[in-house]
């Protein structure tokens, strides 16, 4: 890669040491995120948040161990696509912006994604890699588990079995893992079932790990699904020391305050 920036194949607890020993100690007092987990967000969320409480920002995006799509101060500067196709025309273009350090390919059951991309996703997740890894970036990718279920998938559901049992099945996880710098397990939308959220996490987290030892783990968490700061807080726990850190999702920009005093609840358990 042409940017320097940290290697996430070095555990997470290391490169909190160095990142420590190479800042001014105005820094370094900063307490990072519980357990020097990584977080993920984007530009938009991360705005919404400081507007609740700028030291919640600070602590968990405001460091190089963390990313921001669309960049955030400290953050090392992602951005995202959910077409791999439409990465590759904008790679092309020169349309990426200056300062991104890794690009994020995030396919799933939607409009954003092309059906042909939806229907056999392991191919244009190597696609993407390969492509992004030929310009010098890092690779996040986070296959949804709806994926499954288009019509005509290349890998697709069981009669009697649910689309999470097929996603892992299908072993999508586990080949982002061989390609990819960090996977996200999306089960944001199990969150108000702590079991079946970190079922589905550690199953998921197991493939990744054994297709790469090196990659780095994340977890889905969402507003949309939870509507007390509680919720996120046991979905949290249940896979605390499963996973390597989590995606922060706002979408629409809904609860910020939920997400805000959720933040602020496990930052205070200690790193």
């Amino acid at each position: 890669m042409s940017r320097r920036w940290v290697r996430w194949g070095v555990p997470v607890a290391l490169v909190l040491v160095a990142v420590a020993l190479a800042l001014p100690m105005t820094v370094r007092s900063n307490p990072g995120p519980p357990d020097g987990q990584a977080w993920v967000a984007t530009l938009a969320t991360i705005r919404r948040l400081h507007d609740q409480d700028d030291a919640v920002v600070a602590q968990f995006f405001d460091r190089p161990t963390s990313f921001a799509l669309g960049g955030y101060a400290d953050a090392a500067s992602g951005a995202s696509w959910a077409s791999e196709a439409q990465f590759e025309t904008d790679l092309t273009a020169g349309a990426i912006p200056a300062g991104t350090r890794a690009v994020m390919y995030d396919p799933e059951r939607w409009a954003d994604t092309p059906v042909a991309e939806q229907r056999d996703p392991i191919a244009a997740i190597r696609a993407f890699a390969a492509a992004a890894r030929a310009a010098g970036y890092q690779v996040i990718v986070t296959p949804h588990p709806n994926l499954v279920g288009v019509p005509q998938a290349v890998c697709g559901p069981h009669p009697a079995e649910s689309l999470e049992d097929a996603f892992l099945r299908c072993g999508i996880t586990a080949a982002a893992a061989r390609v990819a710098d960090v996977v996200e397990v999306q089960a944001q939308y199990l969150e108000t079932d702590p079991a079946r959220y970190a079922d589905v996490v550690g199953q998921a987290t197991e493939q990744a790990r054994a297709a790469n030892p090196a990659i780095l783990v994340i977890s889905g968490l969402s507003t949309r699904f939870a509507s007390t700061a509680q919720t996120l807080v046991d979905a949290w726990m249940a896979v605390r020391g499963i996973v390597d850190g989590h995606y922060m999702a706002l979408p629409e920009g809904i609860r910020p305050e939920v997400a805000t005093a959720f933040l602020r609840q496990i930052g205070a358990s200690g790193t």
